[in-house]
């Protein structure tokens, strides 16, 4: 019998073994999970945590089911919120007890056996079998599926041992929840977790003095109405046609083009749009939440691509590619990733009422024994702590950030970045490209780990991915 090690249970590990329930093939491997006790069946996003912790997307992209968006809704009206509506942000806490029970499903069908560990090596044997190693067992697999979730966490600033320091904030329950009474606490950027953050603080009671710490502090949107329409030139049908013309290749600037046609078909001014809230300035945040725009339209061409965005991206020349993202990528994620309106309107609230502040232009911190000194460009702010919010290094190289699996198999050479983020792998395949084997058949890698081609990935789009590597597998 064949033998299979899917190596991470959160979504990506839950889908593969979901996709694999769905053929009686697949009955007849022995297919091992590994994933610590902790975050098995969620990993670390979606684990036991405080219920002010949204979801960045909407509910109707989180779906598990590919022929059913509206799954997960229909979960969380029978389970915890019977009003819940398709495009509301839910607590990240409920998602991962979605998760556990299509978990318990898919373990049902295959009865794979469970090790409850980290993997901590995964070695390439001679006949292209493989080893996979935690600290107290050793198995040779057929097939792996390595599906290891986040990235590492950045430490800008090297200040990871530090006790005044959180690199990672998550559970937030358990590493925010002891500051002392009246801390001067700051949060290390500006995007989606740092609102997750202040929102949890705040919620505590107990008088911290609140501030954004950032290069360029700029925060996200929020998503407006939904646009219903299709799209007619950011199609897969225009990109396969323009393909053939350019030997495989799509120009960049036929893309930018098409974008520009679409916002003249739906009869928004992208440049207007831009120009006016481009920046995510507190001026222009307050400008969003008094009167109604065509963001939401805007918004709604960019996630009308979230199905073929990796497609888009492999019709790009490397050169195309690095022009993206240099110049175009930071704008567009700015305008694809908007925040819950609710969470802006607290964060303006506060921020307008002076109750929490953002500084600008950072430049470097200096450790105290009890705290830091923040250098800005005009003026040295004083906290006693410090939290982490500036995400994960989607360039990977080799750091003590990585985890010990991460580190082997790039030391090793069995992984090699990708120069977008992540590593090298074949698309739409997900096989691993290693500069040490060449093409590693039967090593598939997903997630987070291959976002340099799957751009954007969201759950509902992890778990399609997961079925196209499944039934490839299947078919070779």
């Amino acid at each position: 019998m064949k033998k299979i090690a899917i190596v991470g249970v959160g979504v990506t590990g839950i889908s593969v073994l979901k996709a694999m329930a769905e053929y009686d093939d697949y009955q007849y491997f022995e297919i091992v999970l590994f994933n610590e006790s902790k975050t098995f069946g969620t990993g670390i996003p979606y684990q036991d945590d405080s219920e002010l912790l949204l979801i960045n997307q909407t509910a109707d992209t989180m779906s598990l089911e590919e022929d059913d968006k509206y799954d997960f809704v229909s979960w969380v009206r029978a389970h915890k919120d019977a009003s819940a509506g398709n495009k509301d942000f839910i607590p990240r806490k409920w998602y991962g007890e979605y998760l556990q029970t299509k978990l318990d499903q898919a373990v049902q069908i295959l009865k794979p056996k469970v090790v409850k560990e980290n993997v901590t090596a995964i070695r390439v044997l001679a006949d292209r079998t493989y080893q996979v190693e935690t600290a107290t067992t050793k198995t040779v697999f057929d097939k792996v599926h390595l599906c290891m979730g986040q990235l590492p966490y950045q430490d800008p600033y090297q200040l990871k041992n530090h006790p005044h320091f959180i690199l990672h904030p998550y559970p937030v329950e358990e590493k925010l929840a002891g500051f002392p009474e009246g801390s001067r606490i700051g949060i290390i950027g500006t995007g989606l977790t740092s609102i997750d953050l202040m929102r949890f603080l705040r919620n505590q009671g107990k008088n911290y003095k609140l501030g954004f710490f950032a290069r360029n502090a700029h925060f996200s949107l929020y998503r407006g109405l939904e646009l219903d329409a299709d799209l007619k030139y950011l199609t897969l049908e225009n990109l396969e046609r323009e393909k053939k013309l350019h030997g495989g290749f799509v120009p960049f600037k036929k893309m930018v083009e098409w974008f520009y046609l679409e916002c003249e078909d739906k009869e928004i001014n992208f440049n207007d749009l831009n120009y006016r809230f481009g920046k995510g300035s507190k001026e222009q945040l307050n400008e969003q939440l008094r009167e109604e725009t065509d963001l939401g339209i805007l918004q709604g061409i960019i996630h009308k691509m979230d199905f073929y965005l990796a497609d888009f991206m492999a019709a790009l020349t490397e050169a195309d590619r690095d022009l993206f993202y240099s110049h175009y990528e930071p704008l567009f994620r700015h305008f694809r990733t908007p925040m819950p309106k609710e969470s802006l309107e607290k964060l303006m609230r506060a921020w307008n009422a002076g109750e929490i502040k953002v500084w600008d232009k950072m430049k470097a911190v200096d450790a105290l024994e009890n705290g830091f000194v923040v250098q800005l460009q005009s003026e040295n702010v004083a906290v006693d702590y410090l939290v982490n919010a500036t995400g994960q290094n989607q360039n990977l190289k080799i750091s003590q950030m990585n985890s010990d699996l991460l580190g082997q198999l790039m030391n090793e050479r069995i992984l090699q970045p990708e120069a977008f983020g992540g590593v090298q792998v074949l698309w739409p395949s997900a096989e691993a490209v290693s500069q040490r084997y060449g093409v590693l058949d039967n090593f598939y890698v997903h997630g987070q780990l291959v976002i340099g081609l799957q751009y954007g990935n969201n759950a509902h789009l992890l778990m399609k991915q997961a079925r196209k590597v499944v039934k490839y597998d299947l078919s070779k």
